[in-house]
């Protein structure tokens, strides 16, 4: 067993776990936010139900790539290929993601998904030739 895919499980598994927390938060926080503009009147009626649609699944959207990342942690350790693609594709969309946010609208803490995304990315481009079982 390869220690840098023992590491890449490792980092699946916590980033895996902290994105579908950071999902759940964001569910239960902004569609309560949300609730309050509505009801004093920040935020028209009429475009209430597709913002709460949004929001929610906006938060589903993070708890399934962190699932996707819990799922594939023990592939990663056993140096499986198709785990490593799954897993560089999960934290290149991070990057991306956090990036297209921070362009579109430049609030800081947005980056925070791109940083997420370079702790998966990074450490399975390096390591890629350990990746090489089928």
């Amino acid at each position: 067993m390869n220690p840098k895919c023992r590491v890449a499980r490792y980092i699946a598994l916590v980033v895996g776990a902290l994105l579908g927390g950071l999902g759940v938060l964001h569910d239960v926080l902004n569609i309560r936010s949300v609730h309050r503009a509505l009801g004093r009147g920040e935020i028209a009626e009429r475009l209430g139900a597709q913002l709460v649609a949004n929001v929610a699944m906006a938060g589903i959207a993070l708890v399934l790539l962190g699932l996707f990342l819990l799922l594939v942690a023990g592939d990663l350790q056993r140096g499986k290929r198709l785990a490593w693609r799954i897993g560089l594709v999960v934290g290149s969309f991070l990057i991306v993601a956090g990036l297209a946010g921070y362009w579109w609208e430049p609030i800081p803490h947005v980056l925070i998904f791109s940083a997420l995304g370079l702790v998966v990315a990074g450490p399975l481009f390096l390591w890629r030739q350990y990746f090489s079982v089928e």
